[in-house]
């Protein structure tokens, strides 16, 4: 029985000693502004919040700004990252 705790314990053991960590940056801008900075310049403004965009091989940061929604009772739906098998990738906002 102590043999086979042994080994047990060796081979838990000898896996760990196997794992690699990776660390890598994904080189964003800091201070990115969320919310606003001054209220709506017009009537019914929506503040679309900063989006990225794939260009040229990497995300681009596009900042916030304010917009009229094309119908009435119309929604912004605001972007966010989503994980995927390949890694992470932005989902683009949307009216709904």
């Amino acid at each position: 029985m102590k043999k086979i705790l042994l080994a047990g314990l060796i081979a838990l053991f000898s896996s760990k000693v196997q794992s690699q960590h990776i660390n890598f940056r994904m080189n964003f801008p800091t201070g990115v502004s969320i919310g606003p900075s001054a209220p709506s310049p017009f009537r019914g403004g929506v503040w679309i919040g900063p989006e990225w965009q794939w260009q040229g091989g990497k995300y681009v940061h596009i900042p916030g700004y304010w917009a009229k929604p094309h119908r009435r009772k119309t929604i912004w739906i605001q972007g966010h990252w989503k994980q995927t098998r390949r890694g992470y990738i932005w989902v683009a906002g949307r009216w709904r």
